[in-house]
């Protein structure tokens, strides 16, 4: 596998994504190294109504885990290598986030714990999460899911579309006060390198081998 062709042949797809979680990155880190911890999330939680407040409340469930494995399984009726490509980066992806999670930073707690639950803005539907804050799953599961979409469809308006509904989806997480911001910035780059390796060592060399088997699809027409 030419690994050079292979990244030259998906900057159309995941330039934008590298583009914008990078402006993300700075922008959360910046103010996170600025006012620190608690002064960061308090700022970035001061603006709130009730559509923006419904927005993110429904938005965030895009990167519920959920949402892999349903697509995983639809996927399976349309080609092999999608399924396939999807279903084991969300798995690595998953590995590495609850080890990282629960393991190596179980002891970081998440907003509602940090700080006395009252003093957040209260969400109508919203229960807060007190433990394993670091890093933010929702963000990697979001990532991974838009990056793959794009990979799939593979139009530029669409492109453009999953970077920002990738990236709203991180952001909602910080806006819910489940997560702290630089959580969502290091979920968020989680998710899509691996949906990039993803790409890169399944649909990719699937897409470049044409008789491969994993070009099929469950129930074929013919």
């Amino acid at each position: 596998m030419d690994l050079r062709k292979v990244i030259s042949d998906s900057k159309r797809i995941a330039l934008p994504f590298v583009v914008g979680l990078s402006i993300y990155s700075v922008i959360g880190l910046g103010i996170f190294l600025t006012l620190g911890k608690e002064g960061s999330h308090l700022f970035l939680n001061s603006y709130h109504t009730p559509i923006l407040d419904a927005f993110f409340k429904y938005l965030t469930h895009f990167g519920h885990g959920f949402i892999p494995i349903l697509a995983f399984h639809l996927l399976l009726f349309i080609r092999y290598s999608w399924a396939l490509g999807l279903g084991l980066s969300s798995l690595a992806m998953g590995i590495v986030v609850q080890a990282l999670k629960r393991g190596v930073f179980a002891a970081d707690p998440r907003p509602g714990k940090f700080f006395q639950e009252s003093i957040l803005p209260q969400i109508d539907g919203v229960d807060l999460m007190m433990n394993h804050s670091f890093p933010s799953g929702h963000s990697a599961t979001g990532l991974c899911m838009a990056f793959m979409l794009a990979v799939f469809v593979r139009k530029t308006w669409f492109t453009y579309l999953m970077v920002v509904v990738g990236l709203l989806t991180a952001f909602s997480r910080v806006y819910i006060s489940q997560h702290f911001v630089q959580d969502t910035v290091v979920g968020g780059w989680i998710g899509f390198m691996f949906a990039f390796l993803g790409y890169i060592f399944i649909i990719h060399y699937t897409d470049e081998n044409s008789n491969s088997k994993l070009n099929k699809k469950f129930w074929p027409t013919n």
